[in-house]
This record gives C-alpha cells, sequence and structure tokens, in this order.
C-alpha cells in the first residue's frame, strides 16, 4: 500500500495537470458514467464532532474506486489542529484491495480550485481578467494559481475580515510573482471585476448583486451547507447561468441557492444546469458577453478518487511516497 502525505499529494498533482483531470471528471458525470452515492454523515449525540463518508467510482483511464473520509470536530481550533481532517483511501477497482491512503486535505484544496478553474474556462468571457478574491485562506491561494491556469490574470483584489491574514496573503502572493491590492470592502474589492471567486466560511451574504458587472464570472466556494451563504438573493436571482456541480448536492445543501428559493426570489421550479451537462453540450451556458454566470461548488467524492487515482500513478512513476506491507 503506499501512504502519500499531504507534501506528497502536492508534488504529485500540479494545478495544470488537475483542471484537465476535473474537466475531465466533471464530463464523466456528464455522461452518467459514473456511481456516486449519498454520502453518509455520522454524529453520534457523544460524539463533538462528525464524519463523513464518501465513496465513488469513475470510469475509464482517469477513473478509480475509492472512499474518501472526512471529519468535522470545531474544537480542534483550540488543540492547535485543523477543524477539517481527511484522507482518501483508493481501492483496486478488480480486486478490492487496498491501494493507497492520501490525506485529504491538500487534495481537497487542489481539485476545488481545478474544477473552479474548469468552470471558469467555460463559462468566462475570454478576455476576463480583473480578478477579485473574497476569503485569505487556503482556498484563496489555490484559486489564484487555479485562474491564472485558464485566463491571462492583469489585477487581482483581494478582501478579507481580518487585515492580518489578507497581508499573509500578499506576502505568499508575491512570492508567485502576483501583485494583490487589499480592499477594505467586498464591495470594493469586486467593483468592476469580471472574475470572483469567493473562498469564505460565512453564514451572510456577502457580495450583493447590485455590486456585480456585467460578463462576471463568479465562483462561490465557501458555503456548502444549508446555512452558509455568501451571495445575496438578488446576485442568483439575476445570473443567467447558475451552475452546481451536482443538483443532488446543491438541493441538499447549498445555502446560496436554498435561502433564495425559500425567501421565494427564485421560481420553485428553479432547475440549475449541472457543470458536467454544460461541458458536455447538454444544456447551455454563457451566450452573450453581458450575461453574468455563477459556478455553485460543493465538491463531488468522484473528484476526490479521480484526483487520487492520478496521484497515486503519478506518485507510482516518480517514486513519491511510502510503501508500506498492509497485508
Amino acid at each position: 500500500m503506499l501512504v502519500l502525505t499531504a507534501a506528497d499529494v502536492r508534488r504529485a498533482f500540479p494545478l495544470s495537470d488537475a483542471v484537465e483531470l476535473m474537466r475531465s471528471t466533471m464530463v464523466a458525470h456528464g455522461r452518467g458514467e459514473v456511481f456516486q452515492p449519498a454520502r453518509v454523515v455520522l454524529e453520534p449525540p457523544a460524539l463533538e464532532g462528525s464524519v463523513w463518508l464518501k465513496p465513488a467510482s469513475v470510469q475509464g483511464d482517469a477513473g478509480g474506486l475509492g472512499v474518501k473520509v472526512l471529519t468535522i470536530f470545531p474544537g480542534n481550533q483550540h488543540r492547535g489542529l485543523e477543524v477539517i481532517q481527511a484522507f482518501v483511501a483508493l481501492l483496486d477497482p478488480v480486486t478490492g484491495v487496498l491501494l493507497a491512503l492520501l490525506e485529504g486535505g491538500v487534495l481537497t484544496e487542489l481539485r476545488t480550485a481545478a474544477t473552479s478553474a474548469a468552470a471558469t474556462d467555460l463559462l468566462a468571457t475570454p478576455d476576463a481578467g480583473d480578478l477579485a478574491i473574497i476569503g485569505a485562506g487556503v482556498q484563496a491561494r489555490s484559486h489564484l494559481l487555479a485562474m491564472a491556469e485558464v485566463r491571462e490574470l492583469r489585477r487581482i483584489r483581494l478582501w478579507n475580515r481580518t487585515e492580518e491574514r489578507a497581508l499573509e496573503f500578499v506576502r505568499w502572493a508575491e512570492s508567485h510573482d502576483f501583485s494583490v491590492e487589499v480592499c477594505r470592502t467586498v464591495q470594493s474589492a469586486v467593483d468592476g471585476a469580471d472574475l470572483i471567486c469567493s473562498v469564505t466560511s460565512s453564514t451572510d451574504p456577502l457580495i450583493d448583486g447590485d455590486w456585480i458587472s456585467p460578463g462576471t464570472h463568479l465562483n462561490a466556494v465557501g458555503a456548502f451547507h444549508r446555512d452558509g451563504r455568501e451571495l445575496c438573493s438578488n446576485l442568483v436571482r439575476t445570473a443567467a447561468v447558475f451552475a452546481v456541480d451536482s443538483r443532488e448536492g446543491a438541493f441538499a445543501n447549498a445555502g446560496d441557492m436554498l435561502i433564495p428559493l425559500a425567501e421565494g426570489a427564485l421560481a420553485e421550479s428553479f432547475d440549475p444546469p449541472e457543470l458536467g451537462e454544460l461541458l458536455v453540450g447538454a444544456r447551455a451556458g454563457r451566450t452573450a458577453k453581458d450575461q453574468i454566470t455563477v459556478f455553485e461548488s460543493l465538491g463531488l467524492a468522484i473528484q476526490d478518487v479521480a484526483a487520487a487515482a492520478s496521484i497515486v500513478a503519478r506518485a507510482q512513476r516518480e517514486g513519491v511516497g511510502i510503501v508500506i506491507d498492509f497485508s
């Protein structure tokens, strides 16, 4: 069995490869070439946290079989640990033998940003390059790098709740040859932007539709549960395309969509297209330069498993990781 640390995963999964892999994975999703049962969430009363089990199978050369295990323990912030912990177990699709264990935090970070990049390449205007990033955490960093994979960035602005973390982001960006302007408000950050990545853990909407310029594409990444939202209802309502990675997941967990539906801002018949459907041409994406488009990202187990299979294949070729006898 191959064991891959966070550093191993990052080394074996460059974003240029990750974007193409996530594009092909979502194409497979659009063609029905995946199997992804509903996730299982364990929340025993005596447990001060939750455990999420997310199995999936993806067909084809870039496919794989496996399960992601993710834990959310809020008390970890007082223990000096990350609140969210994760790993992915990759299985042999013929024998069921455990092939590899991969650290799941970096894997999630990279595949999430890569999927946003695939959505951006499809939905953003060809000349989009004025980027606003809302939030300054791990996903903000990976999204900046991912946006640079699919568009030529001419301006980058950042808003974050705390100035200290914003300045840390600026220093990191400078080390990667990006110049970033820190803004005092969300509105000033998104004013005139034609690309926006919102990557916060906010439970209150941050981005008003009245602030968004015609033709803007927005990736909404941070709100992945029913009570979380980053987008005001008027933005969701006015978007010409409000795409999701999975309708099933969005109707179960996307607060950015569910709250406007509950408010009556969206029709009960609202039927958002899936990214895979847009990629295979089953549903229409952007049809005019001035349309506002949104990609609501929740994350799918098929993305984790496809990423794990690709990472393991490259790690084996390059001798990355530790092999242990698990028998």
